[in-house]
């Protein structure tokens, strides 16, 4: 980690009422994270937290900021859609809205430039304008499915969700592969990967050229956005895809891709016709989470191990990290600032920072 003159180090300590299911950090300071047990909270940075919602029984499985962080939104298995505004820094965020959808919400995602939140439920994608409050657009996601007579139509749960950096397009992955839409426009979608089981992970590159898919078989498709019509397919993941993140700052595009005890590393060739793979082989239990530095190429990794590491693009561990109890279940970067936060099983949250 040649960018970094210093190792990170323990500084905040919090709890959740069960397993941490999601972490987010706010552009412009703070953070929010959600359990298994449908709490929420929101902090400024190391003081106490501030209770946005309690312990229901039913689990928050999605928690988020808008991209200019006047919004954050949450959602799980109750079915209902919560909205903060967090127009005021100096206050937390205040509930003003929420909204029955009446279905558990899997996902949920911002549009990176607009106030437009995308949640999917089932095989439906709603996008709300949250602003006004108003729904703006209804996507429903089918696949082919074939037998010896013919080839018809079926819904597909939607496993993930995935806008293009430019707010362009939305991709949604599910059974056959992903669809990709164009915006707003719910007519029929404009690009597709087609797959023989299903896609249950999906990340676009931050310049937008190249997509990423990780399918229930443990291969991925990842395709050039300018030449869609020639996707690779990628094998040699030892167990289930569990999450994908594109890792800045090289010299070519990396995605770094979490199955089983493994991480992989794909590096586009220098003539971008082909991947080159790179298997990082540091924890000894199960993967489960990774985060891509906002700025330097630097990954993060957590795992049932009860171990973080900090790996370089060129897959060197830089820094091994543990607070001797914790099987890290989420991990999320700090958008401005060289600190890191992580989630547990047993609900512990860490904030880890680099010291001034």
């Amino acid at each position: 980690m040649e960018n970094w003159q210093s190792e990170l180090q323990l500084e905040w300590r919090g709890q959740l009422n069960d397993l941490v299911t999601a972490l987010a950090c706010s552009p412009k300071g703070g953070w929010a994270a959600s359990s298994a047990a449908g709490d929420a909270i929101w902090n400024a940075g190391l003081t106490d937290p501030v209770e946005l919602l309690a312990a229901s029984g039913e689990s928050i499985d999605s928690i988020a900021f808008s991209a200019d962080s006047r919004w954050l939104a949450a959602g799980g298995q109750a079915g209902e859609l919560s909205i903060w505004n967090c127009d005021d820094s100096h206050l937390p965020p205040q509930l003003v809205r929420k909204i029955r959808i009446g279905k558990w919400i899997e996902q949920l995602a911002w549009h990176p430039i607009e106030s437009y939140l995308a949640i999917s439920y089932g095989s439906q994608v709603k996008i709300w304008d949250i602003p006004n409050f108003t729904e703006v657009s209804t996507w429903k996601c089918v696949g082919a499915a074939s037998n010896s007579a013919q080839s018809t139509e079926h819904r597909s749960s939607i496993f993930d969700l995935a806008w293009h950096p430019t707010g362009a397009y939305l991709a949604m992955s599910g059974a056959k592969g992903v669809r990709i839409w164009s915006n707003l426009d719910s007519k029929a979608p404009i690009g597709r990967i087609e797959v023989d089981t299903a896609s249950i992970a999906i990340t676009w590159a931050r310049n937008g050229r190249y997509l990423a898919a990780g399918n229930l078989d443990r291969t991925l498709t990842t395709i050039d956005w300018q030449h869609p019509e020639d996707p690779w397919t990628l094998t040699g993941c030892p167990g289930k895809i569990r999450q994908m993140v594109w890792i800045e700052g090289g010299t070519a595009p990396c995605l770094a891709v979490a199955s089983g005890t493994a991480i992989l590393l794909w590096h586009l060739t220098a003539d971008a016709t082909s991947w080159e793979g790179q298997c990082l082989e540091g924890h000894q239990d199960m993967v489960m989470a990774l985060a891509a530095h906002p700025s330097e190429p630097i990954l993060a990794s957590g795992s049932a191990d009860g171990y973080i590491c900090l790996w370089s693009i060129q897959g060197e561990i830089g820094q091994i990290m543990t607070d001797g109890f914790s099987k890290f279940t989420t991990l999320a970067w700090h958008p401005h600032s060289k600190s890191l936060l992580t989630g547990s099983q047993t609900g512990s949250i860490r904030l880890w920072t680099i010291p001034a």
